[in-house]
């Protein structure tokens, strides 16, 4: 009965009223303080001049009135006298011109230390809209905006008023409009976000998220944001079955792999290109490049000088500077060494590797890299040294053919690797937005099962990677003894027991370096050579760097000649809002804006 006398009189007096309100705007930020800083846009119709009108501020929206500190207050953009007061417990910002007609009012204050930090949020709460206003207002709008530091995280939120308008979020913002808001009617909002996102000492022990759900069942909140359930298990369980299932199958297959015995000895004199073919089904253009100038040197092609560097600062270790010489040229050679000694002897008969890599690599502009000779050579290694390669040395099919599916495998695992690390981001970053919900509905075990299933689906899909890259076994039976006695003697170079079976005899060791380096181990030979007598030893080592210089130096040579052909050292070029878990409602009543005091405002 009370209530209804209150709409009556209220009903009486916007009758008699002399002004309208056609527009009321208001603009809430909230600061990283936990002040909230406002402005408001007010447009005011009045039919006749008043000595001053008021905006009142409810009592529960400050404790002190030094809380409230207004920075400006404008009247049709103009700067006006006004003053801050309280009128019984009610705050009133008070403006001291008026005019008949339109008045634009702007208010610019803050309200210190307005958040309130939770168990599990920060919290603000703020009136628009008072119920004391004694007019209609034809248009209402509200914008809040929480701190940064709550982007990307949960939020929640709820609009308390009579009457039901439009509300949505708009990245960090919470927008609310209303037309023809009735006088009487209060609007208020209630937000919850994350606790980092502000720094204040307003603490409440209690949680806030459970009086928000409370009230939105009392009040019968009118969902405008909800999370639905996320449902992330159905994607979780079966990606991790599938990979499992997979990675069972990929288990079974590598049982099925010869164990092969492990020896240093090479069991033959094949090509190096067809020995890393069948062990690795692949070979690198710079170890063959490397292995070719061993096998050079080895047959006395190409001859080695060791000179001393000098140290360049004061105790830096002095190291060697090795110098091929080509000793003689022979129409014997293959096409692919012939394309490599032009490569390597191209400025001359005898090459510092050292001195020559340093020079290219203080190269910095295309410019100068067109200028060296280098960028011809490379050009015309690159035309033939592959071709040559498949040709004259992978003459068996199927050997060129593990090659080639080695490739194609390496993009397919490529390809599988970004599906897996999509899925995973996908996984991971859904299982980490619905853990609210999930904890907030009582399901920790199932969020456990979902946990466990991602971890499952990285373990299987790392180990299918890993066995799926593996190096294809042959089928020819000739192919396939091949493939044992060099995968052996593979195994043999990269294990640290190769030093239980030494070489009988010095002559091989340049074979050995020769495979080594073009099966990319040459740096761990000197290791396994060790009980060979001094002087052999030494000249392991010493083949040993120049097996490494070459593959750097062949590196060095690619990047000037990418640097003086495309401009740049790598070559050709190929061709904030909230979680989704966030909530938004309306509400007819509560939130602590209905029963207790309410602002508004007029004149007089």
């Amino acid at each position: 009965m009370k209530k209804s006398m209150s709409v009556i009189l209220l009903f009486f007096i916007s009758v008699s009223s002399a002004f309208s309100i056609e527009d009321y705007h208001t603009k809430a930020i909230v600061q990283e303080n936990g002040d909230l800083h406002i402005y408001e846009r007010m447009v005011f119709d009045l039919e006749q001049e008043y000595n001053e009108g008021y905006r009142s501020i409810r009592k529960e929206d400050f404790v002190y009135l030094s809380d409230i500190v207004v920075n400006s207050v404008k009247v049709n953009g103009a700067d006006v006298l006004y003053e801050l007061t309280l009128n019984g417990d009610q705050a009133e910002i008070v403006w001291k011109k008026t005019y008949v007609g339109e008045n634009v009012v702007e208010l610019d204050y803050d309200i210190k230390d307005r958040v309130q930090l939770y168990n599990d949020f920060a919290k603000v709460c703020y009136e628009y809209y008072g119920a004391n206003w004694p007019v209609n207002a034809e248009q209402f709008s509200a914008n809040t905006t929480l701190p940064a530091g709550s982007a990307g995280k949960t939020m929640h939120f709820e609009v308390y008023s009579e009457k039901e308008g439009n509300a949505y979020v708009d990245g960090l913002s919470i927008l609310i409009s209303l037309e023809d808001v009735p006088s009487g009617n209060y609007i208020g909002g209630c937000y919850l976000f994350d606790r980092g996102a502000v720094e204040t000492i307003n603490t409440v022990n209690a949680s806030a998220y459970a009086i928000l759900k409370e009230e939105r069942e009392i009040y019968g909140s009118k969902t405008v944001l909800e999370p639905e359930r996320p449902n992330t298990e159905y994607c979780c369980f079966p990606l991790f079955i599938i990979s499992f299932l997979l990675a069972g199958a990929m288990f079974l297959k590598e049982r099925k792999r010869p164990q092969i015995p492990e020896t240093i000895l090479p069991p033959g004199k094949e090509e190096p290109a067809v020995v890393s073919s069948l062990v690795r089904n692949k070979y690198e253009i710079k170890e063959l490049v490397a292995a070719t100038i061993v096998d050079l040197i080895n047959r006395g092609i190409i001859d080695i000088v060791e000179l001393e560097k000098d140290a360049k600062k004061g105790t830096e270790i002095k190291r060697e500077r090795t110098i091929l010489i080509l000793k003689k040229k022979s129409t014997t050679f293959k096409d692919y060494e012939k394309s490599v000694i032009d490569l390597v002897f191209v400025e001359g008969n005898e090459v510092d590797l050292d001195e020559m890599m340093e020079r290219y690599n203080e190269v910095k502009n295309k410019d100068n890299a067109k200028k060296l000779k280098i960028i011809g050579a490379v050009k015309k290694f690159n035309n033939v040294f592959s071709a040559q390669i498949k040709t004259e040395v992978l003459g068996d099919k199927e050997i060129e053919k593990l090659s080639r599916n080695a490739s194609e495998k390496n993009v397919w695992l490529s390809g599988f690797g970004v599906f897996a690390v999509f899925v995973l981001f996908v996984l991971c970053a859904s299982t980490g937005f619905s853990t609210e919900w999930y904890l907030l509905h009582g399901e920790e075990m199932l969020l456990y099962a979902i946990f466990f299933s991602v971890i499952g689906f990285i373990v299987c899909s790392v180990y299918v990677a890993y066995v799926y890259r593996k190096p294809e076994l042959p089928k020819d039976i000739a192919n396939k003894e091949l493939y044992k006695k060099w995968t052996g003697f593979y195994n043999g170079l990269k294990s640290s027991r190769i030093k239980e079976y030494p070489p009988s005899s010095a002559v091989i060791w340049g074979d050995i370096l020769k495979y080594a380096t073009a099966l990319g181990v040459a740096d761990k030979v000197k290791s396994h050579l060790s009980e060979l007598d001094v002087v052999t030893k030494h000249q392991i080592e010493v083949m040993d760097n120049v097996a490494i210089s070459s593959m750097a130096y062949y590196t060095s040579t690619v990047a000037v000649y990418n640097l003086g052909t495309y401009g740049n050292r790598g070559g050709k070029s190929p061709s904030g809002g909230f979680s989704s878990h966030s909530s938004g409602g309306w509400s007819r009543g509560g939130g602590g804006f209905s029963g207790g005091s309410s602002g508004g405002g007029g004149f007089r």
